[in-house]
């Protein structure tokens, strides 16, 4: 019940349309409505986030305001190693430089897809599945587009885990095959490389109609919750993204 009340109170989302509530806006919302334990379920999805806000404070960017640190919060966890997962302070000990923790970065998301099929469960699982899997198809798809070693771009990726393996087995050839669900993605990309801002927008409205999918049976849940904000945030990056953005923003999917 707790559930419907919240639900019932989201206002529709629709690419290309500002929302009517912002992320931090739903969010407050949430924390002044829900147990901790369901709010600790909203931090878990906002880790991938954490993990992307953390390359940004080393290049000196603007950090994404829906993580679970702000810039001075995430200085502090990355120097006391906590509350993050051990991979952080692992990778930390293994890179000291700031330039080698740029240049193996990729290692922390494969660290972190790793821990999240082991760890999570139901909607938090598949939805870090899906991120992962479409990573993994960019990371194919860019490096044929540009002759670029796949093998050395997925140095970090487990090569016995059967979606790596069947990336892999394409290297030499002259076309990248995806899984059949990823076909409309392999399009966006075929169609719209050129053009990153296009290529970009492309990608979001892919990665919403698939969480769209994700949420259908999980009707008036927390599950459903965590699938409408991580729609609401596709819709907000679609609706704040300028002509000078796209580069940068497609660098950061399939980094």
């Amino acid at each position: 019940m707790k559930y419907y009340f919240a639900i019932s109170s989201f206002p529709p989302l629709s690419l290309g349309t500002r929302p009517a509530l912002s992320y931090e806006e739903v969010r407050t919302m949430l924390s002044m409505n829900l147990i901790e334990w369901d709010m600790e379920k909203v931090k878990l999805m906002q880790r991938l986030v954490d993990i992307r806000n953390i390359r940004a404070l080393w290049l000196g960017q603007p950090l994404d305001p829906r993580g679970n640190f702000g810039e001075k919060d995430l200085e502090e966890a990355l120097l006391v190693r906590d509350p993050f997962p051990a991979f952080v302070g692992d990778f930390l000990d293994r890179y000291e430089s700031v330039e080698e923790r740029l240049r193996y970065f990729s290692s922390l998301y494969v660290s972190l897809y790793a821990e999240s099929s082991e760890e999570l469960n139901g909607f938090l699982k598949e939805y870090f599945q899906l991120e992962r899997e479409v990573r993994l198809c960019l990371a194919a798809l860019r490096a044929k587009d540009m002759d670029h070693d796949l093998a050395y771009e997925l140095q970090f990726e487990d090569p016995t885990d059967p979606f790596v393996a069947f990336l892999l087995a394409q290297k030499e050839s002259g076309d990248v095959i995806v899984p059949q669900e990823y076909e409309d993605l392999k399009t966006a990309f075929m169609e719209n490389s050129s053009d990153p801002k296009k290529l970009y927008r492309a990608i979001l409205a892919f990665r919403i109609a698939k969480i769209e999918d994700l949420e259908a049976l999980k009707t008036f849940s927390m599950d459903q919750i965590l699938g409408y904000l991580a729609r609401l945030a596709i819709v907000e990056d679609w609706a704040s993204l300028d002509d000078d953005q796209g580069h940068t923003a497609l660098e950061q999917v399939c980094r």
